[in-house]
């Protein structure tokens, strides 16, 4: 058990046939340096059993820019179906792994409890990490309650509010949109990520983003967002 996946990067990570074939990170030391180099990968609300970390291609030769997927497992049974699932991938990439061809099948969507896609450079660059499990937007209501009452309450919201007289009703109030791993935020914890709209043109939304920490009951940030409707 690991309150941390970076623990289990560091004991293996698997490649694409195709991030094999270029003798890309096939040094014995290359699982120990990458775990040493990724942001905190914290748990939300359970210890991991297990995980799968894998360098993913980029869909080009030579590569420029791949994805390490890291897929954490709370339980002997979830972790039983992402090791199923990816066996059943890695059978799906040999069947079209016919060189030079470019539709080789990756390991996007692998089933997990958590999933996280970061991306690496060929020489071993960490760069942005992202959690990619759609859970983040399942927000409990008593959750989404207290983040709101914490944005509500803060200094920044009241400051926006009166510089904003103008603001159309139509946007709506504060909500309570996503969970923010530390990866993300650089906050030692998780954090409820709540929104205030201030701009949309049917299109393209714009407002004021306010990181709450649940635990201790503060808004650890404010940063601007922007999102754009399909």
């Amino acid at each position: 058990m690991s309150t941390d996946l970076r623990a289990f990067v560091a004991e293996e990570i698997r490649l694409h046939p195709r991030v094999a074939y270029q003798s890309l990170f096939s040094d014995e030391g290359a699982a120990a340096r990458i775990a040493a180099a990724l942001p905190p990968l914290a748990r939300f609300r359970h210890d991991y059993e297990g995980a799968l970390a894998i360098i993913d291609w980029d869909h080009r030769l030579p590569s420029q820019s791949l994805s390490l997927r890291i897929y954490g497992y709370y339980s002997d049974d979830t972790l039983e179906a992402g090791l199923e699932a990816y066996d059943d991938r890695v059978e799906q990439i040999a069947e079209r792994d016919k060189y030079p061809e470019f539709d080789v099948p990756d390991f996007d969507a692998l089933a997990a409890d958590e999933a996280y896609e970061i991306e690496l450079s060929p020489t071993g660059q960490v760069g942005r990490c992202r959690l990619t499990s759609a859970w983040r937007r399942t927000v409990a209501a008593a959750d989404a309650a207290t983040a709101v009452a914490l944005a509500q309450g803060s200094g920044e919201f009241q400051r926006l509010v009166s510089s904003t007289p103008q603001r159309p009703a139509y946007l709506g109030d504060l909500e309570a949109v996503s969970w923010t791993p530390p990866c993300e935020s650089q906050h030692p914890r998780w954090t409820l990520d709540v929104w205030y709209l201030l701009a949309f043109d049917g299109r393209v939304g714009s407002g004021r983003s306010f990181l709450c920490d649940l635990d201790s009951n503060q808004v650890v940030a404010v940063r601007d967002f922007s999102v754009r409707t399909s």
